[in-house]
């Protein structure tokens, strides 16, 4: 940004409300949204430095700041991050414009709750205001957040899960976005995975949140039904928001086990399965995928789990659509994987194995598909060092980052081919894989030079010593 872009930025946040005013002017959190975030707390920071020296040279009140900015800068820019702290507490006391202590800290961390809850779901009704509203706003809000025990928390409790189901949703589709965009790069697809299952293994925080959240609110809205001094007119209301929010308590307790399994070592991430299939064997990878293990593969894979995510809460009635159903199918087929990966791993059958029990199957698979020809490729291919195979490198395709992976999973090795190459006919693209075969295992055919031709005039004894 030039200066005044970043003035205006400034200004625009230090006047802005809490949650907003950490959200830093970009709303949502997939690992770009983090970087920009970062970017930005770097130079906004520096300029909120400079500001206070210029005001303590001029003998000046010190300007408004950012809320909540230290504590961003605590969080690398990952707003999943943030935690209710010392910082903030101090922080809130001066938006509130209440002096230090005069209010319970247990008071300010609950409005701090709100306003870290607005920083992360951008779409969240804000419930604390910009630093012109704040004082009145408090005066008005003060004895809500002083009376919380007191207050009926249920209907808040089921609100509050219904967000964070939101923000739940929110990032799985950002991390399975960046995670596929990530997997078109054939030397990027283990980091690909890796990142998909790290953020997986996040989303849990909202997920116990939630599960939290709605169980509280099942038992507050039971408590509050069987109450002498609920009318009878409102019983049944009670009774049927108790069932919604118990049905989704148990919906997101079987969908952790899912999110277990998905961010597992072994649990396939099909883009990057399928990409990899598609460049070794371009014409059979539908047949080897309607195999047993290639379904099992896809049932069980990481976007099987995340397909499991519930709905938006407007919509999400878990009793109705079988969730929790659906996702014991889920892990049985996982285990039904696990359990041929095995079988297949302990077969005294006399053919080349994964690194570990990992695709055991898929293997198989693979072998049980391909030609005689393609298993002799792939046979002469595997015995060929990481060096020779980068000779008919193509893209990344053929490095040997891309083959250590595409292994790994259970691929036979086999030299991949490019985008433009896999639209080929299947016998002239066995052909250009076998030409790939011969020149990375004969390399000096690709460095091979014509002796010079030295042309001479021949001439007789006689002519030279005329």
């Amino acid at each position: 940004m030039n200066f005044i872009e970043l003035e205006q930025l400034h200004a625009e946040l230090a006047a802005a409300p809490p949650g907003t005013a950490m959200r830093l002017g970009v709303a949502g959190n997939t690992p770009d949204d983090v970087a920009l975030r970062w970017e930005r707390w770097s130079e906004l920071a520096d300029y909120e430095q400079q500001l206070r020296r210029q005001g303590r040279d001029a003998g000046e009140h010190e300007s408004p700041r950012i809320f909540g900015l230290d504590a961003v800068g605590y969080a690398y820019g990952d707003l999943d991050r943030l935690e209710n702290d010392g910082v903030l507490i101090y922080a809130m006391e001066a938006h509130l414009d209440t002096g230090h202590g005069e209010v319970s800290p247990e008071v300010i961390e609950r409005v701090v709750e709100d306003a870290i809850a607005d920083a992360r779901n951008a779409d969240r009704t804000v419930r604390v205001p910009g630093r012109d509203e704040a004082s009145q706003w408090w005066e008005d809000e003060q004895d809500v957040y002083r009376n919380h025990q007191e207050a009926e928390s249920g209907p808040q409790d089921l609100v509050e899960a219904d967000e964070a189901v939101v923000l739940l949703r929110r990032r799985v589709v950002d991390a399975l976005v960046h995670g596929q965009t990530m997997a078109e790069d054939p030397t990027r697809r283990a980091e690909a995975e890796r990142y998909i299952k790290r953020e997986i293994a996040m989303t849990r925080e909202h997920v116990e949140l939630a599960t939290k959240k709605y169980t509280a609110a099942a038992r507050d809205f039971h408590e509050t039904r069987d109450r002498e001094s609920t009318p009878d007119s409102l019983r049944e209301l009670f009774e049927a928001n108790r069932q919604v929010a118990a049905s989704r308590a148990a919906a997101l307790t079987a969908y952790s086990l899912a999110l277990e399994r998905a961010a597992r070592r072994t649990t396939p991430f099909m883009a990057c399965l399928r990409r990899s299939l598609s460049e070794r064997f371009p014409h059979q990878d539908r047949e080897i995928l309607a195999t047993k293990a290639g379904r099992l593969t896809e049932q069980s894979s990481v976007e099987a789990a995340l397909r499991l995510t519930p709905r938006d809460p407007v919509n999400w009635y878990p009793d109705q659509d079988g969730m929790i159903k659906r996702i014991h199918r889920y892990i049985d087929t996982a285990q039904e994987r696990d359990r041929l990966d095995w079988d297949e791993m302990v077969d005294r059958r006399h053919l080349p194995r994964t690194p570990t029990l990992r695709g055991q199957g898929l293997a198989m698979a693979c072998y049980d598909v391909i030609s005689r020809e393609q298993k002799n490729l792939s046979d002469r291919w595997r015995k060929l060092s990481s060096v020779e195979r980068s000779i008919v490198d193509d893209r990344g395709v053929n490095s040997a980052r891309a083959h250590d992976y595409s292994t790994a999973i259970g691929l036979p090795a086999m030299p991949a081919l490019a985008m433009a190459d896999q639209a080929r006919e299947e016998g002239e693209g066995l052909s250009l894989q076998k030409w790939m075969v011969e020149k990375a295992a004969d390399p000096q055919s690709m460095y091979g030079v014509e002796p010079p031709t030295v042309e001479f005039e021949q001439t007789s004894t006689f002519e030279m010593w005329k």
